[in-house]
């Protein structure tokens, strides 16, 4: 265990020295903020008295045990859920398979993560949701991929999506400043495509995360709320 945190150090001193590092900071106590993604999950699904769940990435089934819906499935390809397999897996041997609401907290990694936004997309019932977890990362170090965290809060780029779904045709998104960052998103027409800002934001570090933030619909779990509660009484 010594030698695999020390490795890491080496790791961290080599990226921070290739100019990975960034000074600014996000100052946020995400446990002091008296909401998290279980609320928004079964706000989501309140409305839903046969309501249709999958949750990609459970592992130790904290959120999963813990949503009231009728039917729950869950991917994970190490522990937790239903179903063993990469999400890659599930989607291409389930694509008849329709939600009404879809949780991604699988890897960490915006490729992964913006596939998964891509599959659920066709897997969602029409007016269906899609919420995903770690949006919002503090540091460079929570945001730096590989993972250098050493064991810490280690939330990965996935924040990259959140540009494209700020930006697609036919989905309505916020950014929920609670729980790492919970995105959620509703999906408007039938027949969406994720826009498609790869080349741009793939190469992109925390400091790009920094520089557009104000370009991101972010908001408190009070402003959230009453946002996703209009669109369920409105159908």
């Amino acid at each position: 265990m010594l030698s695999l945190i020390r490795s890491v150090r080496r790791q961290f001193r080599e990226w921070a020295h290739r100019g990975h590092a960034e000074a600014h900071r996000f100052d946020i106590d995400w446990y002091a903020i008296p909401y998290n993604r279980i609320a928004i999950v079964n706000l989501l699904l309140s409305k839903q008295v046969e309501g249709r769940y999958l949750e990609i990435g459970c592992f130790w089934n904290a959120l999963f045990d813990a949503v009231m819906a009728r039917h729950k499935t869950g991917v994970d390809p190490v522990r937790g859920g239903t179903h063993r397999m990469p999400s890659d897996d599930y989607f291409r041997g389930h694509t008849g398979e329709k939600f009404h609401v879809v949780f991604i907290d699988g890897l960490h990694t915006y490729e992964q993560v913006r596939r998964d936004v891509v599959n659920s997309l066709k897997a969602l019932e029409p007016g269906g949701w899609i919420a995903l977890h770690d949006l919002h990362p503090r540091t460079w170090i929570e945001e730096h991929v590989p993972d250098i965290s050493i064991g810490r809060t280690w939330t990965g780029d996935v924040w990259k999506v959140a540009f494209e779904l700020a930006t697609t045709p036919g989905l309505d998104f916020r950014l929920f400043k609670i729980d790492h960052g919970v995105g959620v998103v509703r999906k408007l027409a039938n027949d969406v495509q994720l826009v498609d800002r790869q080349a741009e934001l793939g190469p992109q570090r925390f400091r790009y995360f920094c520089d557009h933030y104000g370009e991101l619909p972010i908001v408190n779990h009070e402003a959230g709320r009453e946002w996703i509660l209009g669109h369920l009484n409105n159908g």
